[in-house]
């Protein structure tokens, strides 16, 4: 099965009546604000964006929030146990719009992604998609300057997305100063200072 861009994982498992799908699979709503989950929260399950916009982050060794990704529908995150107990998993998800996500159990996940090859080749196609996707903006956080990273942040994130009542917002417009600061490497001020110069010369 040749799979297009706008493949939905949670529909082809609904229609596709191949799997007992019951306290497996539903549909979990988030306002803007609410964490999805928190680094003590119990690692059960994989999330994948239906609609709106989550935020990925940990905190530095001060107890401050980092954040390191920005995802849109059609992205999974949470923890898929494949490093070991002797890798700790300590970040927290957070919507930064109304978003809706349909939640795996996952144990079913991990068993689609190695048993169903349409599954599996949508997963390969994912990962490598988050993998180019942070390359990318390593590339630019080593290599570029400040207004090149914060360029590249707006080029990548400069698009709408539907939150979960159908509202459509730009994603890079829903992120705070820090959040922009800690996805380019640097901080707040130098942010705040950059984009005043780049409205003022608009």
């Amino acid at each position: 099965m040749a799979l297009t861009q706008d493949f939905s994982l949670y529909n082809y498992l609904t229609t596709s009546a191949k799997y007992d799908m019951n306290d497996k699979v539903k549909l979990k709503e988030f306002e803007k604000g609410e964490y999805v989950y928190l680094p003590n929260s119990p690692q059960n399950y994989i999330y994948l964006i239906e609609s709106g916009v989550v935020k990925i982050g940990s905190y530095a060794n001060n107890g401050e929030k980092v954040i390191y990704d920005i995802l849109t529908p059609g992205e999974t995150f949470g923890n898929l146990n494949y490093l070991g107990e002797d890798v700790p998993f300590f970040e927290f998800a957070q919507a930064i719009s109304g978003a809706k996500t349909s939640v795996f159990e996952l144990k079913f996940f991990k068993h689609l992604i190695v048993h169903d090859p349409t599954v599996s080749e949508w997963f390969n196609i994912t990962v490598v998609g988050r993998w180019s996707k942070a390359e990318t903006r390593l590339l630019y956080m080593t290599r570029g300057n400040i207004e090149a990273r914060i360029e590249n942040l707006q080029k990548e994130l400069s698009h709408e997305v539907a939150d979960k009542r159908g509202i459509a917002y730009n994603v890079f417009n829903l992120l705070s100063q820090q959040d922009i600061a800690d996805l380019t490497g640097t901080t707040r001020q130098t942010v705040a200072k950059k984009l005043r110069s780049q409205n003022s010369s608009v």
